[in-house]
């Protein structure tokens, strides 16, 4: 019995809605953008690049791995420069 209250204090959870996911997704394309990134991928497929090559990726590599936690690895992101 006194195993389940450990789980419920450990574990909380909060819902993202959908504004805030395109929000994110957004803000981390920006980020991409000022990285040099000009592609449309997967937040998982940003996260292998960008941790191949971190210093090249200075402002994006820490939100791709805050999205990845949160689930959105197969989210898109349009990092394309406008033009």
């Amino acid at each position: 019995m006194g195993y389940l209250p450990d789980i419920v204090t450990d574990h909380i959870m909060k819902i993202i809605s959908q504004k805030q996911r395109e929000q994110a997704i957004g803000y981390v394309a920006e980020l991409l953008k000022r990285d040099g990134g000009m592609q449309t991928q997967t937040v998982q497929e940003w996260l292998d690049v960008a941790q191949l090559h971190p210093a090249q990726f200075p402002s994006s590599l820490p939100a791709l791995e805050i999205l990845a936690l949160l689930g959105f690895e197969n989210a898109m992101v349009d990092a394309e420069k406008p033009g």
